[in-house]
């Protein structure tokens, strides 16, 4: 009958913390089998807390440098759109200030020339003009206003319309007016107060385009006694506007309330005249005292920002419109090159981060490669090549590691030594390739025989095996033994050198119960001992060490089993 040594409750709590800490330990019967190869390399695998694979990290570092990239051209994309916003800004106040400086001066001299008008007016309803000799009475009449430049004459015409005094000549040429508008006009209006005419061609000018500005005489009861008017040049207006430096395409209209272009810049014959009351960009212009907008000009086709203003209290509409082409064209340049050099920076840095992204899994690839293979060759260095098992090397770095941790935790520490037996002789018999599968048959049975993780099972050398078992007492390394020298009978393979007519194992039991600062080359050598007490006893049988070290804490009695 055999007995199972009790183990205390600590010692089990324990057992179990160190296996869950350890999950596997090198040359459990899984590691041994090629299942877990960093394991077989002799190095456990501990608990880590989860990291994040290099090829990830690669991944995220591309995506990161790619949006910086991406984040750097909508960087400047922003600042190309606000200093869109910005150009645009500045040509609604150049020509918002334009606009106001031209109504001002333009609205001065028609005022100044209004003057004038009213002055010879006042002078003529004067008792006793008309006895004063040709010289006084034109030097009453008229001032030096009309003689300004681009003013023309000031003429009073009589309720017939013709001309009965003239700004430039003591003796008025008899021609008569009463065919044009301003003459109609205050003809049939005696509240028309200051009218500015449609151009005409000037007949005293010989056909120079002017524009009459004009005055009702005061009238005598209910009778009208004439017009009093002043012509003033279109040039006056065409060499205002063409002072102006508004691009190619810019453009300067005057125009009547009633839609009738008075002037205009670029000139282009029949401008001069033209009736725009019809036009869309009219009745936005006509809509209010000020304002700016952008349409297509009725006379060119040209899209512009219209800035417009009504002059003064005159019936006259000023508006300034700039090629929205060529607001935008200092932009569209800065777009142009800023844009390109953030293009290819952009595109640099994400072929950059391709080709980094494309190296660093390529190194990673050579480095696992190169890991793969460094794991393979400790597998190989810490492996035996015929029974995959570990190897002397191996098993004595496990050996080392297991007896000090026995030694620090006071727990016991059994080994097994096993050998084939009659093996030369089964060699000299079957050969040598034989003898190798009698060796990876015992192999087997070990693997299969070792339940736990810690326990390990290694080539000692030849035909010898050896299985370290932690935290077993000397009982439980007699169960162990047993069941391994029962699995390699069980496997009846044919030994005509034996007495038993089949391959069997003798085992060498050893159990110690470590202290601190000693070494476990003694448990190897009674380990040894037992196992040549068994080959004495018979072989096919298990063997206690019957000598025990100090490191032991009692004398095991010598056992053995048919």
């Amino acid at each position: 009958m055999v007995h199972y040594t009790k183990i205390p409750h600590d010692t089990v709590s324990f057992m179990l913390l160190e296996f869950w800490m350890s999950q596997r330990s090198p040359w459990s019967s899984k590691a041994a089998t090629g299942w877990d190869m960093q394991e077989a390399a002799g190095r456990p695998n501990v608990f880590r807390p989860r990291t994040w694979r290099p090829t990830t990290v690669v991944r995220a570092l591309t995506l990161a440098g790619m949006s910086v990239a991406v984040g750097v051209l909508g960087l400047g994309a922003l600042v190309l759109l606000d200093a869109r916003s910005d150009a645009w800004r500045q040509a609604e106040q150049a020509s918002t200030n334009l606009t106001r400086a031209l109504e001002g001066d333009i609205a001065r001299n028609i005022h100044t020339y209004d003057l004038s008008l009213q002055g010879t007016s006042v002078a003529l309803s004067q008792p006793g003009l008309d006895l004063a000799t040709p010289e006084v009475r034109h030097m009453a009449l008229f001032d030096r206003a009309g003689t300004a430049e681009y003013l023309g004459s000031v003429l009073v015409l009589n309720p017939e319309g013709t001309i009965v005094a003239n700004s430039t000549s003591l003796v008025p040429e008899r021609l008569n007016f009463a065919d044009r508008e301003y003459f109609r006009v205050h003809q049939e209006r005696a509240d028309a107060g200051l009218y500015i005419s449609r151009p005409y061609q000037s007949r005293l000018r010989r056909g120079d385009p002017s524009i009459a500005i004009s005055r009702r005489l005061p009238d005598e009861g209910e009778h009208f006694q004439g017009v009093v008017m002043g012509a003033m040049r279109l040039a006056y207006f065409q060499d205002l506007f063409s002072k102006l430096d508004l691009g190619s395409q810019g453009s300067v209209t005057l125009l009547r309330r009633d839609g009738t272009v008075v002037a205009r810049h670029p000139f282009r014959e029949g401008d001069a005249g033209r009736d725009l009351s019809g036009s869309d960009t009219f009745r936005r212009v006509s809509a209010s005292p000020s304002g700016r907008f952008v349409a297509e000009a009725p006379l060119d086709g040209v899209k512009r920002l219209y800035t417009f203003r009504h002059v003064g209290d005159l019936p006259l509409i000023l508006s300034v419109g700039v090629s929205t082409a060529e607001v935008y064209a200092a932009w569209w340049n800065k777009v142009s090159s800023l844009g390109s050099i953030l293009l290819v920076l952009c595109g640099a840095t994400v072929a950059l981060c391709l080709l980094f992204k494309r190296e660093m899994l390529r190194r990673l690839e050579a480095e696992k490669a190169l890991t793969e293979a460094a794991d393979r060759l400790s597998v190989m260095a810490a492996t035996d090549g015929l029974t995959g098992l570990a190897n002397r090397r191996q098993f004595d770095a496990v050996l080392d590691r297991e007896w000090r941790r026995a030694a620090r935790n006071a727990l016991p520490i059994s080994l097994l030594l096993l050998d084939a037996d009659f093996f030369k002789a089964y060699n000299d018999s079957y050969g040598h390739q034989q003898g190798d599968r009698v060796l990876r048959g015992i192999a087997a049975c070990i693997r299969s025989a070792l339940l736990r993780p810690v326990d390990t099972g290694a080539r000692y050398g030849g035909e010898e095996f050896v299985v370290l078992l932690p935290d077993t007492d000397a009982v439980g390394a007699w169960t162990m033994a047993e069941r391994l020298r029962d699995a390699v009978a069980a496997l009846e393979i044919p030994h005509a050198a034996s007495s038993l007519g089949w391959v069997s194992v003798s085992i060498g039991i050893a159990t110690a119960y470590p202290q601190p600062g000693q070494l476990p080359d003694p448990l190897v050598e009674e380990a040894d001992c037992a196992l040549y007490g068994a080959k004495r006893g018979g072989r096919n049988r298990a063997c206690a060490a019957t000598q025990i070290p100090s490191v032991l804490p009692a004398t095991a009695e010598l056992t053995q089993r048919q």
